[in-house]
């Protein structure tokens, strides 16, 4: 299938096909008009699930040895952190 004529018409899109429960499409049909826009915002939204996903395995399967040094980085140095920021020249308060 040559799709030149609707790359061109819709930029930085690329069209391809799915099938999908007819049940699920029909209710679909009854909140939109547009198809496609609610299956993009619905892959961009399983997208964000699968990186939060990744994220919270990430912290939860980390040795117990990264969790204390990073704890210990904190306690060291936070209170130069938050004192760098407090001089920072985005501080309002010194007006």
């Amino acid at each position: 299938m040559d799709t030149t004529l609707i790359d061109n018409a819709y930029p930085g899109k690329r069209r391809f096909s799915v099938t999908i429960d007819a049940h699920l499409a029909d209710r679909i049909d009854q909140l939109t008009q547009n198809r496609s826009q609610a299956v993009e915002e619905g892959l961009r939204l399983w997208y964000a699930k699968q990186i939060e996903d990744q994220i919270r395995t990430f912290y939860q399967v980390r040795d117990q040895v990264d969790v204390d040094f990073e704890q210990e980085w904190v306690r060291r140095t936070q209170p130069q952190a938050l004192a760098a920021w407090e001089e920072a020249p985005w501080d309002l308060s010194r007006d």
